[in-house]
């Protein structure tokens, strides 16, 4: 089962790195000289390796660069998608890369996990996994998580955790099932981090969670109006 993935992307230093030409991105890129300008990495949270990702960008103009001219990154993948120079997929690669970037940190999930972090905070049951990307199931989901005190979030976790097991007839005696204790350890730690995640988004204003999931094609990456093809095909939006 795939991983659902969220980033907590500073949208404002996002827009201004998919304003710069290419040729700027590029050479920054080669020089590391655009270092300074990833926000600062939440210490509860991970992110994906500013190295991983100068070698991402640079090895997608290697490959696309001379699909595109050299004004403002946004403008110029429309423009090679209009023009059909370039696919929709290939266009939004770009912006996931520097979306991922401007990461303050990441958090990942079993889709069948996060249904116990999620649907407790939703009015009604979720029918499948693939809800878990519909835009207004993570805006009710980390809303409540946000205004819930980390203790009492990560408790009603487990506690819910422990009943649903219990209700399928599993055991909770740790010496019937040596990895009771790793299971309830990994899901206090994937709790805590969704949590940090929800308060840092309900605090800061510039931030937002662009959700995705392992293997997802970038375009896909993303809900409502901060979906990667809606971006490029509706502009960037209005915060």
């Amino acid at each position: 089962m795939p991983d659902l993935q969220i980033r907590l992307v500073d949208v404002d230093m996002w827009h201004k790195l998919v304003s710069m030409t290419f040729s700027e991105m590029t050479d920054g890129m080669e020089n590391q000289k655009l270092r300074e300008t990833r926000p600062l990495l939440n210490p509860l949270l991970e992110r994906s390796f500013t190295t991983d990702l100068e070698g991402d960008f640079l090895q997608w103009t290697d490959k696309w660069g001379k699909e595109v001219g050299n004004g403002m990154i946004i403008e110029e993948l429309k423009i090679a998608v209009d023009r059909k120079m370039l696919g929709i997929e290939d266009a939004c690669q770009p912006l996931s890369i520097l979306s991922q970037w401007c990461s303050t940190g990441e958090w990942a999930a079993w889709e069948a996990r996060v249904l116990l972090y999620v649907e407790p905070q939703l009015d009604s049951e979720l029918s499948d996994a693939e809800e878990l990307y519909r835009e207004e199931v993570w805006k009710i989901a980390l809303e409540k998580i946000g205004l819930t005190d980390k203790a009492s979030y990560v408790e009603s976790v487990i506690l819910d955790w422990m009943a649903r097991r219990e209700a399928l007839g599993e055991t909770m005696d740790e010496t019937k099932d040596p990895l009771i204790i790793s299971t309830m350890q990994a899901h206090q730690r994937a709790a805590n981090e969704l949590h940090e995640m929800a308060y840092q988004l309900r605090k800061d204003h510039s931030l937002i969670a662009l959700v995705g999931r392992e293997w997802l094609e970038p375009q896909r990456w993303g809900q409502g109006q901060w979906n990667l093809a809606r971006i490029l095909y509706d502009g960037w939006p209005e915060v």
